[in-house]
């Protein structure tokens, strides 16, 4: 049970937080600066970038309790 909390709290949730962020950026991109739209791909890849990060440090932690 402590495995599946530590799985939710520390990997999905901030995936999640992360996601919706870009996403809110991503649509001030549209409205405010449509004609450089494409430049919304910037935010993405930090977002992913971090989210990835984040998510493998988290694994190797829970693996290693586990």
């Amino acid at each position: 049970m402590k495995k599946r909390l530590d799985i939710i709290f520390n990997i999905v949730i901030p995936t999640m937080v992360g996601y919706a962020t870009f996403f809110l950026t991503y649509y001030f991109y549209q409205k405010l600066f449509f004609a450089y739209r494409w430049l919304a791909i910037i935010p993405f890849i930090i977002v992913t970038g971090y989210v990835i990060k984040d998510n493998m440090r988290e694994w190797k932690m829970i693996k290693q309790q586990g």
